[in-house]
């Protein structure tokens, strides 16, 4: 009976010392590589976060097929408003922005899959501890995301969308906050607000 109720409390605690679900620091720039393998979609690009303004910018090299372009796209949600300059051209396009603005976090209703580390663990410092979640998007269906342990930095995120198929992001470099506040501000080649 002892040894229940022993192996019944180290269960209980074992459970209650599972993440908890996190989001991002609320600014951060990276890198990040987008995957849309059933369109032969591949975006590499330095990429600015903020939470609170609701808004992020991408400067980036875009390529889907055979095509390939470079453009500085900014997202600013709170305005409705987007920002595309062709970088090889030019040209600026100033659109609205419909969709609502995606914190990056794990998805309401994702739950902590697992513990691992990335890297190799017989080089000392050489891998850092990331928690595995996943779930189901509330339309898109099935969700993971990988963040780091400590501070909750993103690493990867994946997703089913009902109209790209597979979707893919791995984020890499990462610092926190931003380095240029005016980051945030359109190309002044594009119209403005």
């Amino acid at each position: 009976m002892k040894a229940i109720l022993i192996l019944l409390c180290l269960a209980v605690g074992a459970y209650a010392q599972q993440p908890e679900p996190c989001e991002a620091p609320p600014l951060f720039e990276s890198r990040v590589v987008e995957i849309v393998p059933s369109r032969r979609f591949e975006r590499i690009g330095s990429f600015s976060y903020d939470k609170e303004g609701e808004r992020f910018r991408l400067v980036e090299y875009l390529r889907e097929g055979d095509t390939s372009e470079r453009y500085d796209e900014l997202f600013l949600h709170k305005e409705k408003v987007f920002y595309r300059f062709n970088i090889r051209t030019g040209a600026c396009t100033k659109e609205a922005l419909t969709e609502p603005f995606q914190p990056i976090e794990v998805v309401a209703g994702a739950k902590f899959a697992s513990e691992v580390y990335v890297g190799s663990s017989s080089v000392p410092g050489g891998n850092v501890a990331v928690d595995l979640f996943a779930g189901n998007r509330t339309a898109e269906g099935p969700y993971t995301a990988t963040f780091t342990t400590v501070q909750c930095i993103p690493v990867t995120s994946s997703h089913i969308s009902q109209t790209l198929g597979f979707v893919h992001y791995n984020f890499y470099d990462v610092t926190l906050g931003i380095s240029d506040p005016n980051v945030f501000l359109p190309h002044a080649a594009c119209p403005r607000l």
